[in-house]
């Protein structure tokens, strides 16, 4: 069932560009300072989306009842979210004692006896997390509401991937130097491509999000109808003219951040895209039914020029070398660990899950609360995260909140393979098509390490999701077309 939202002409009249683009820079800005992985940077997330709400708020002053109907199609994907913030904040609340031991008896266990108490065994912590949460919904909200037209959603797919290339020409130049510094109190080392994240797997995740968007808007550039050229001219002047389009200059920006992508020697970060793009590109041809032979073409394309080609010049033969490591080396100071050593953490904390089931040990608290539950073999190492997101989040937030996140992407995910079984190459097929590939390069890569921990990439997640329920609200329409009028409207 396709989503109805109101006609365009309902909301003309408002002028909220200026939100709109202060949320790509807000984007843009995220993974900078080391993956806004620091209390004071999510501080400034937090602050800018509360202009940005405040902006939106004061753009549709007059338009409240157009507001409320262009959001109504959304409310599931809003509902989880929003329940997700509610559990980020209640777990921070001071309850009374016997609703704590109620809901959650090992939380009450673990704290000392008194009349009131928090869910969350380290409250503030948890509430630098609620914050986050609250960017996050703001955040997708903004998105849904400001992104109305397919001009606007081609902009937003733009800016995720000029963002992925500005991090990996930021990446390539200090790793050129092998530059190592220190900055907000932490040490960074340019040994691998990291961008400006501390951690290559942070970068790789990053990368793989802002390379799904960027295929995804690739297709949608793709005609829907194999073109016949009379002769040999024909022919040649097409391939000059594809040569010097827009088309060619985003198929070199891909090939610039796959490059990245190699370079991080992240074994999962490059598995996890490739898995994304042939699994949902197997699922696009079957559920389109009639593919557009561009289409195979450019998925055959990104992954023949790109790992045979790109990936030898790099050293694609390291990625895969890492991969096949089984022990643990240590060299300069930091390690190479093996799958099953990288799972090990993740493992031990499902017995923090099964002591804290419904609602977790607070958002944030996992590096304090596993301190109680580490092997031996961890001996005095510091473990900050499971390296497997659907633990933590378990851990964290409980059941209930994997539940949420669950829903949330589970809904998202059946609705953009509603656009690839209904649409062809225009742009709501496209972003469709990025969306799958985001999600399934997340859950796959989410098993072995914590991009969801991370700030910019989390947020990037959040937006990408958003992507997927505005284009599947958009008409049925031809890139050009839409473009070209609804491009015109926002410049005036």
């Amino acid at each position: 069932m396709m989503v109805n939202t109101p006609a365009l002409g309902d909301v003309r009249a408002v002028n909220d560009r200026w939100v709109f683009a202060g949320l790509l820079a807000l984007l843009v800005w995220a993974p900078l300072p080391l993956g806004s992985n620091r209390t004071w940077a999510i501080g400034v997330l937090l602050v800018v989306a509360l202009l940005l709400l405040a902006g939106a708020a004061f753009a549709w002053r007059q338009q409240a009842d157009a507001a409320l109907d262009r959001l109504a199609p959304f409310r599931w994907p809003l509902g989880l979210l929003a329940g997700m913030v509610l559990l980020s904040w209640a777990q921070t609340c001071y309850l009374p004692a016997s609703w704590v031991a109620a809901v959650s008896p090992m939380a009450a266990a673990a704290q000392a006896p008194a009349e009131v108490m928090a869910l969350s065994l380290d409250v503030f912590q948890s509430r630098t997390m609620a914050s986050l949460a609250l960017v996050y919904f703001v955040v997708f909200l903004l998105a849904l509401l400001t992104v109305r037209s397919a001009h606007r959603l081609d902009r937003l797919a733009q800016v995720l991937v000029w963002s992925g290339v500005l991090q990996a020409v930021l990446g390539a130049v200090l790793f050129s130097m092998s530059a190592g510094y220190r900055i907000f109190f932490v040490q960074v080392s340019h040994v691998r491509m990291i961008g400006a994240f501390v951690y290559h797997n942070s970068m790789a995740g990053y990368l793989c999000l802002c390379l799904s968007v960027g295929v995804g808007l690739m297709l949608a550039r793709l005609g829907s109808h194999k073109v016949r050229h009379a002769n040999w001219r024909a022919r040649v002047v097409a391939a000059i003219a594809f040569v010097l389009s827009p088309k060619m200059r985003l198929r070199l920006l891909l090939v610039v951040m796959v490059i990245a992508l190699v370079l991080t020697r992240s074994r999962m970060g490059n598995a996890a895209f490739f898995t994304a793009l042939l699994v949902v590109g197997l699922a696009a041809i079957v559920l389109a039914r009639k593919t557009a032979p561009q289409t195979i073409a450019l998925i055959a394309s990104l992954v023949i020029i790109d790992v045979l080609v790109v990936g030898t010049w790099v050293g694609l033969e390291k990625v895969v070398e890492r991969i096949q490591e089984t022990e643990i080396s240590v060299a300069d100071g930091g390690k190479s660990e093996s799958i099953e050593a990288r799972t090990e953490a993740a493992r031990t904390a499902l017995a923090i899950v099964r002591d804290f089931p419904l609602v977790g040990t607070g958002g944030g608290s996992f590096y304090n609360v596993f301190l109680s539950y580490r092997t031996p073999q961890y001996g005095y190492a510091y473990v900050d995260h499971t390296h497997n997101d659907f633990v933590e989040i378990t851990t964290d937030y409980g059941l209930v909140g994997l539940s949420l996140l669950g829903g949330l992407v589970a809904l998202t995910l059946a609705a953009v393979l509603k656009i690839l079984a209904r649409r062809k190459s225009s742009l709501p097929w496209g972003i469709g098509f990025g969306v799958a590939m985001a999600i399934v390069g997340l859950l796959v890569h989410s098993t072995v390490d914590f991009n969801l921990q991370i700030p910019a990439n989390a947020l990037t997640m959040v937006v990408i999701l958003a992507m997927g329920w505005i284009a599947q609200a958009l008409p049925s329409a031809r890139l050009r077309s839409t473009t070209s009028k609804e491009g015109a409207h926002d410049a005036a």
